[in-house]
């Protein structure tokens, strides 16, 4: 029998998260962190006063060659060639290579007509699990009998080394590099030759090409789907920033099996940044017509942050035609943008390359349709959110500062990211300007005839809320459908949006700690079905602004009714989450969503007097989480939070990222807030980690590994089961693996004079051996409250048989119980 105080582990009594905590005085908020002058704004950025006439799009001479470029090359057979590109061995068995002419003196393509084979090994164990969701296999091993290659690397050489003699042209050999031209431009969307242009040298530089950009295509008798293979030292299609790819393609739609970072980026303790440039600051004068037209200047400024780059992709929306882009001192510059339906990615050429810590300022003038729609009485919907200006690609990594300045029509307000620094009506329009007083990883804006609403709990940090005074016309149909809707005015809810708004930030700062904004606004959006969130800029569903009785008549109630009460709570936290601490890559957006969740459950606690919705959110979660789809798949089983939308493909659904990223990055959380969680200190604990998190990372992307570290230095002992201060026991056991434990526990109690006896049998099964930890008890009481005893470790499938004096209860005992508030995601 072990006495409670001699318990290792310090079992002791507590109430846990009651109700009565929701009825305390909130305390003041801690005020935004001051500027320092490293912060503090730049003055905006000026165009050049004279600009020289503007170059055609896809004018330079060496694209133009790329473009064009056909297998006319030379042609040789070859035999037992085998080359290996990062993880995959290719092999050349026996057939012919016919080379694309050279571009600039420098082939960058090949066909192989013949047979060959594919060899990858997958360089970890996550990776194998997935080939194995996508291709049912954890090696792939794959015949084919063309490739078409795409390279910048040595690929051509090693070819014609490996030369056996020399064959004829072949019109098959051309057909398939059209083929491979066409899927790429039409159905990926892919400039193909703007990446090999990155790799070119200057025009009129005698510099060999450089890169180590590489693409296999290939397709055999026995292929459903073509395979792509690329390495890209830039990032490959659909894994950027990492390197490496596999994708299968059919019928328009891609696959990604694969996504990795390269050999030389294992290798290191912590992947080095490969993006070439930043953008560090955007000046942006934008008119927005009634019709939806938007016609823009942007002023962008950008540093290198590799040595020798003379091509700038960025993303800007496909309907948006650029005119003319030109260099600091007024010089037109080459440009790139395709057809709006093909490949339409736009990029700027350089004059000369940029060396690794050099800045240059690009103006870019652009317009056109669709970016922006015009919804009706004044309701306009921002289509492109992060692409209406030229941005960075993968931009909410990017922190950058922004200026801006909206011509609009006089009768329609425009709400932005930043503060507002004037508004004023001149003739038919109305001009506002807009300034970031701290860096931003994404600008965006909000426009219609709005009525508002604004907080008066706090002036540091106000609550501005913002509906339409009339309704969008794709909606005016209900009025007319025989249901009981009414108006379907929106600004009735106003004051309900300002009070979740205000009620999540104050909770939140208590949590996360302070913002740097000193606003957030809430704007109602035309769209129905999701909500979003810019840095001081909520886009909020028109459907939230109904009332209950509305939803239920047009239906949104019988999906999810819960997400109306959570989309502002939700969305108010990705100001910490996605905005103030970013996200690396896909595989780090887990934290964005998944803690938005967690806040959400929080602000649900604090704000009802009982638990029941708290708890009545995370069995949702748990459900969503352990229930199978319409393919059959469990999101829990699919794959780690860290594959992101990897996890999505045509055998486990599309819908799975979403019902595993977004719950289980909530549980992972979670399960961290109840292990940090102590009788003494409570919450304490894990605040203070969270907001050591936000403060380390404020204003810049963190990856998973950033937030492990942060929770380490911050763990209690109780946490550390491997006593080496690591967490690995469980980012392994939840963040990167997949397993979903079973645990039953049975209890009975004895009377040792005024003390009460517990015995319990605590099993953890369905787990490999390595799982360990630490499992929370609860004591239910005959009085109907249930208090937090301690933590239990446990270690594999295995059974703990205990014996604990709980010392002098002051009601009898029921049971010991475990999951009480959902601590552990299991089964």
């Amino acid at each position: 029998m072990i006495n409670l105080r001699s318990w290792e582990l310090s079992l002791c009594l507590a109430l846990v998260l009651s109700a009565s905590s929701t009825q305390a005085q909130q305390p003041e908020l801690a005020r935004r962190p001051e500027q320092t002058a490293k912060n503090r704004p730049p003055a905006p950025l000026k165009a050049p006063d004279k600009l020289d006439p503007a170059h055609a799009p896809n004018a330079n001479s060496v694209y133009q060659a790329l473009r064009l470029r056909t297998v006319n090359g030379e042609a040789f057979t070859v035999s037992h060639l085998s080359f290996q590109r990062d993880a995959a061995v290719f092999t050349l068995e026996n057939g012919t290579v016919y080379l694309y002419g050279p571009v600039s003196g420098i082939t960058t393509g090949a066909v192989f007509l013949g047979e060959g084979s594919l060899h990858l090994v997958p360089p970890n164990a996550i990776e194998r699990r997935q080939l194995k969701n996508v291709m049912k296999t954890e090696v792939l091993d794959q015949h084919f009998t063309s490739a078409v290659f795409a390279f910048t690397d040595a690929t051509a050489e090693e070819l014609r080394k490996a030369s056996t003699g020399t064959a004829a042209g072949s019109g098959n050999a051309a057909g398939q590099g059209e083929e491979m031209r066409t899927l790429f431009r039409h159905d990926l969307k892919y400039d193909l030759e703007a990446r090999l242009l990155e790799d070119m040298p200057p025009q009129g530089s005698t510099q060999p090409a450089g890169g180590g950009f590489f693409l296999a295509e290939m397709k055999g008798p026995l292929f459903s789907k073509r395979l792509i293979y690329m390495v890209d030292p830039h990032g490959a299609i659909g894994v950027a920033p990492e390197e490496v790819a596999l994708l299968t393609s059919s019928e328009g739609t891609y696959d990604i099996a694969l996504g990795f970072p390269s050999e030389s980026q294992r290798k290191l303790p912590r992947p080095a940044n490969n993006i070439p440039f930043r953008v560090t600051q955007q000046t942006i004068d934008a008119n927005i017509e009634r019709n939806g037209k938007l016609t823009a200047t942007a002023v962008t400024a950008i540093t290198a942050t590799q040595s020798g780059i003379t091509v700038l992709p960025l993303e800007l929306f496909p309907t948006l035609r650029v005119s003319g882009v030109w260099g600091p001192s007024g010089e037109a510059l080459d440009f790139i943008q395709e057809d709006k339906l093909r490949d339409a990615g736009f990029a700027v050429l350089l004059q000369k390359p940029l060396k690794s810590g050099e800045s240059i300022q690009l103006t870019t003038a652009y317009a056109g349709k669709d970016a922006v729609l015009d919804m009706g009485n004044d309701n306009y919907y921002l289509v492109a959110r992060e692409s209406w200006y030229p941005n960075m690609r993968g931009a909410l990594g990017n922190y950058a500062f922004y200026g801006m300045t909206f011509h609009t029509p006089k009768t329609v307000e425009v709400v932005a990211t930043g503060n507002r620094v004037s508004e004023k009506i001149e003739g038919k329009q109305q001009l506002s300007v807009w300034q970031s007083n701290t860096p931003l990883a994404v600008a965006g804006f909000n426009l219609g005839a709005f009525q508002t609403n604004t907080s008066e709990r706090n002036k540091d940090l106000q609550v501005i809320s913002y509906a339409n005074t009339s309704l969008a016309e794709n909606y005016e149909g209900l009025r007319n459908s025989g249901m009981a809707v009414g108006t379907l005015s929106t600004t009735g809810m106003l004051k309900r949006a300002t009070s979740e708004g205000d009620a999540a930030i104050q909770i939140y700062t208590e949590f996360f700690g302070p913002l740097q904004y000193d606003h957030v606004s809430l704007t109602q959006q035309t769209a129905c079905n999701y909500g979003q969130s810019w840095p001081t800029l909520v886009y909020l569903p028109i459907c939230y602004f109904w009332d209950s009785t509305i939803q239920h008549q047009i239906g949104v109630l019988d999906g999810d009714p819960s997400y109306w009460k959570v989309v502002t709570a939700h969305e108010v936290a990705h100001q910490w989450w996605g905005q103030t601490v970013g996200f690396a890559s896909y595989r780090d957006q887990w934290m964005s969503e998944g803690f938005a969740d967690f806040s959400a459950s929080i602000f649900l606690l604090e704000t009802n007097k009982t638990d029941k919705e708290y708890r009545d959110f995370w069995a949702l979660l748990h459900k969503r989480l352990l229930e199978k789809n319409a393919m059959g798949y469990r999101p829990v089983d699919v794959g780690p939070v860290t594959m992101g939308t990897l996890v999505s493909n045509t055998r486990t659904g599309d819908s799975v990222y979403t019902s595993l990223i977004y719950p289980k990055g909530a549980f992972i959380l979670h399960m961290l807030e109840m292990q940090f969680y102590t009788p003494q200190y409570g919450e304490k604990p894990f605040q203070s980690a969270m907001q050591d998190f936000v403060n380390s990372y404020r204003n810049q992307p963190a990856t998973t590994e950033d937030f492990k570290a942060v929770m380490e230095r911050h763990m209690t002992a109780s946490m550390d089961i491997d006593h080496n201060h690591k967490l690995d026991w469980f980012f392994n056991a939840y963040v990167y693996g997949t397993e979903t434990p079973k645990y039953t526990i049975t209890s009975d109690f004895d009377k040792k004079g005024d003390d009460t006896i517990a015995h319990f049998k605590l099993t953890q099964s369905k787990v490999s051996p390595e799982f360990a930890m630490p499992v929370p008890l609860y004591l239910e009481l005959g009085d109907k409250r249930t208090i937090f005893l301690g933590h239990m470790p446990i270690k594999g499938s295995s059974t703990v048989d205990q014996t604990v004096n709980l010392g002098k209860l002051t009601a009898p005992p029921v049971r010991l119980v475990l999951n009480y508030n959902y601590d552990l995601l299991s089964e």
